[in-house]
């Protein structure tokens, strides 16, 4: 092999070694990169995320530590409208109320805890209908009537209907961590 052979071999070699390492700094190295600053992005966003938590919590720890103190355990919106509507349905079979309608309305989600409705209507005596609203309108278990509705029966005068829309305050699980 001559001088110029061996000056041409050491060229492309050369030429070749610095392609490939554009080609690689371009395919490899650059998207790592871009990567791990996204990554950094996102850290710093959660990061002030969470700040903004922490500030907020004093504002709502009072009303997370009533909620806690009442006893209520976390559920999901699910499960306490279920018991929800089983508690009514059981009120009022108690006390010999006819249930006319029963519907569970969706939930509304919130930042600390979530509200789970029902709406029955039932028909009934008078002091019946009171002492089955009286039942179910409890602060303490976070359960109240949000909207009611009463008038006579149509076919009956001696007994009333009902329409309710009761609300209950629930602690749902976390499923963020």
């Amino acid at each position: 092999m001559s001088e110029r052979e061996k000056k041409l071999l050491l060229f492309l070699g050369v030429t070749f070694f610095i392609i490939l390492n554009f080609i690689g700094f371009n395919l490899l190295y650059l998207p790592a990169i871009k990567d791990a600053e996204n990554e950094g992005i996102n850290a710093e966003r959660k990061l002030k995320g969470a700040e903004t938590v922490l500030a907020l919590r004093d504002t709502y720890e009072p009303e997370m530590a009533w909620l806690t103190r009442s006893g209520t355990a976390t559920t999901s919106p699910l499960v306490a409208q279920s018991k929800l509507q089983t508690l009514l349905r059981e009120q009022a079979t108690r006390r010999k109320l006819e249930i006319r309608d029963s519907r569970i309305i969706p939930f509304q989600p919130g930042e600390n805890y979530d509200r789970v409705k029902v709406l029955f209507k039932v028909t009934g005596m008078e002091r019946d209908v009171f002492s089955w609203l009286t039942s179910i309108h409890q602060v303490a278990q976070r359960q109240v009537v949000t909207k009611m509705e009463i008038k006579p029966q149509n076919n009956d005068l001696t007994r009333i209907e009902v329409e309710v829309e009761v609300e209950k305050w629930i602690i749902t699980a976390n499923d963020e961590t």
